[in-house]
């Protein structure tokens, strides 16, 4: 009885510790006080009662939201241990979703892959606002982008935006502030540059949104977790 009692309290403490690693960044110490004291006698009782207790003291947060607009929930961080490259480079993602707002007669959306030789995607020079996307299809969480120029053009400066579910609004990757990142990108052709977010986040749609450019050549890579 005794080595079920204590195999039980440290499961629920590693449970406890899951969810607190698992809530946002700004509640991470919503649960700061001790459980509920244990009842030998019931411990499957016991353990329910602490999983309502987290629950109750760490529900993520509702964003305020205008009227007729979709309410927002924040619920938990996107987590992928072992981030690995997720399609664009060995053509996983097919052609057919990779889009962008405009593209050069020689650069179209489907060359933005990294490391293909001697193509890249290019926008158009009147594009005010370029930006190149990829459809991921499933949720899928993103970690990172890897980018290259090619053709001894760049792209200097960029943000990253996503969308959770293609009829969702989309959100911009934001630092450790809150503010929208704008990542350094390339300083040349040749050398892949890869930036990983803060927090990771769960996507179906991600947008490369170039900010400032060197003749503007992207070649990308998208890095995280497919789920499974």
């Amino acid at each position: 009885m005794a080595l079920r009692y204590f195999a039980d309290v440290q499961n629920a403490i590693d449970k406890i510790e899951l969810l607190l690693v698992g809530v946002e960044s700004q509640q991470r110490v919503c649960y700061s006080g001790p459980p509920p004291e244990p009842d030998p006698d019931n411990p499957d009782d016991w353990m329910k009662q602490v999983m309502q207790e987290i629950r109750k003291r760490c529900p993520g947060r509702k964003q305020p939201t205008l009227a007729g607009s979709r309410p927002t929930i924040t619920h938990t961080l996107a987590v992928c241990s072992s981030p690995q490259p997720l399609g664009m480079e060995d053509g996983t993602i097919r052609d057919n979703r990779i889009t962008a707002s405009s593209s050069s007669d020689c650069c179209a959306a489907r060359y933005g892959r990294l490391n293909h030789f001697n193509k890249r995607w290019i926008a158009l020079s009147d594009d005010a606002n370029p930006w190149i996307e990829v459809d991921l299809v499933q949720s899928t969480v993103v970690t990172g982008v890897t980018t290259k120029g090619s053709g001894y053009i760049y792209v200097k400066r960029y943000k990253v935006a996503y969308q959770q579910q293609p009829s969702f609004d989309r959100k911009h990757v934001t630092d450790g502030k809150g503010n929208i990142q704008v990542f350094i990108g390339n300083t040349d052709d040749d050398t892949p540059v890869t930036n990983l977010f803060d927090e990771s986040v769960e996507a179906t749609v991600v947008r490369i949104e170039p900010t400032e450019v060197y003749g503007g050549a992207l070649q990308l890579e998208l890095l995280g977790c497919r789920r499974d």
